[in-house]
């Protein structure tokens, strides 16, 4: 069997949605995976922030973190059902890897969070950020 495609997405919702209306919209979005041959691999709610700046007249919002596999059109679906629900108030998604590796992504370090994405890189270690001054 061919590895599917490895996608995170991050979703700002407003601060008034309540739980359970959360739960839905992620139950649903779990759903929308699951319809296109896809897994939940890993999510996150990091709780209500602050922004930086207003957002469409909004100060604060809910941040939900997800990580999963899926084939086709599973990005552009989920973001049609983002798009058309009126809570969400941003959302953005990265594309992981073209052949996603669930062995490498859940490798944990001792917090039990997954390796960020340049701890999973092959040969990132010792690798320092290129500071480019004007």
């Amino acid at each position: 069997m061919s590895k599917l495609p490895g996608y995170e997405t991050v979703i700002i919702t407003r601060v008034d949605l309540t739980d359970d209306a959360l739960k839905t919209l992620k139950d649903k979005l779990i759903g929308i995976i699951k319809t296109f041959g896809g897994d939940m691999v890993y999510q996150e709610d990091w709780g209500k922030r602050k922004f930086a700046y207003n957002v469409n007249k909004e100060t604060r919002g809910h941040y939900t973190f997800f990580v999963y596999t899926g084939k086709g059109e599973v990005v552009a679906e989920l973001e049609r059902n983002l798009r058309l629900n009126e809570f969400v108030v941003r959302f953005m998604t990265i594309n992981l890897a073209k052949e996603f590796d669930l062995e490498v992504y859940n490798k944990e370090n001792p917090n039990g969070t997954p390796l960020k994405r340049e701890e999973r890189l092959p040969g990132a270690e010792g690798i320092s950020p290129v500071i480019i001054s004007a």
